[in-house]
């Protein structure tokens, strides 16, 4: 039993396999082979799984490789702003910091000035003494809109056309004062002291020179206070040979004899009248 089917399942088998050699057979020569139309299944290959590895170069120019980075994501630039051509920030959520601008005022606008409060005008004279008590000045601004960062306070003798930098870029503020110590400076400046004469106190922007032109708004130079400066000089007296150098005895000949001339004229006058007087009233009597 076991036999038969088995000799039945062979042969439905070949008959399985006849349509196929019939069709082989019977295949045109003008179609193309059966093998180029029927697909070939292949054993298939595992796909590779990308792995983090660094990007390639690939050189086009002789002038060196180009590095073909396939990073999509955010990247955090390194290094110094500078370099980067970044912003410079301080903190998380810092803004980057700019340069200031200049500020244009209208025209018609004055200039900003300096208005002294020490000394004042029922102050006595602004004569100080080389090497005597600190001077001490005050001063305060009007007109001014666009504030300076720094000031420069200088003095200068026209006699000598000198000029002494007393401080540099001391901080601005809307009141502001300046002491000077004359005998600090003589002690630490023997070579470059004081003399005696007129002097004019500077005050400027810091950021501007002394000559240059004021603008809107702005600080303009200052030069409108004088004061004198004087050396003591050591006492001496009459005995010692003491002179006075604008008394009498710097007159010269010619104006004595005129001031001679003078007083006898008055003289004469003073007795003429005089006479006149007493001999008028005399006669009347």
């Amino acid at each position: 039993m076991r036999a038969s089917l088995s000799v039945g399942q062979l042969a439905v088998a070949l008959l399985s396999l006849t349509p196929v050699v019939s069709a082989s057979r019977a295949w045109p020569k003008w179609f193309p082979e059966m093998d180029e139309l029927v697909a070939r299944q292949e054993a298939s290959e595992p796909t590779p799984t990308p792995t983090s590895e660094p990007p390639k170069t690939t050189s086009t120019k002789k002038g060196g490789p180009i590095m073909s980075d396939f990073n999509t994501a955010g990247r955090t630039q390194s290094g110094d702003p500078e370099e980067t051509g970044a912003s410079k920030t301080t903190g998380k959520d810092a803004k980057p910091t700019k340069p200031p601008k200049h500020a244009q005022y209208p025209p018609q606008d004055p200039p900003g000035s300096v208005v002294m409060t020490k000394p004042t005008v029922f102050d006595p004279s602004s004569i100080y003494k080389i090497g005597g008590d600190p001077i001490t000045w005050g001063w305060n601004y009007t007109n001014l809109q666009g504030k300076p960062t720094a000031i420069d306070v200088l003095i200068s003798c026209a006699a000598v056309s000198r000029t002494w930098t007393l401080t540099q870029n001391m901080t601005f503020s809307t009141a502001a004062s300046y002491t000077f110590d004359t005998k600090k400076y003589k002690e630490e400046n023997p070579k470059d002291s004081l003399r005696t004469d007129v002097y004019k106190l500077l005050i400027h922007d810091a950021d501007k020179e002394f000559k240059d032109m004021a603008e809107p708004g702005y600080l303009a130079p200052f030069s409108g206070f004088q004061f004198g400066l004087y050396e003591p000089q050591e006492y001496i007296s009459f005995d010692e040979g003491w002179q006075c150098a604008t008394c009498s005895g710097a007159m010269s000949p010619v104006e004595k004899r005129a001031v001679g001339g003078a007083v006898m004229m008055s003289v004469v006058t003073v007795l003429s009248f005089t006479w006149f007087v007493v001999g008028f009233g005399g006669g009347l009597l």
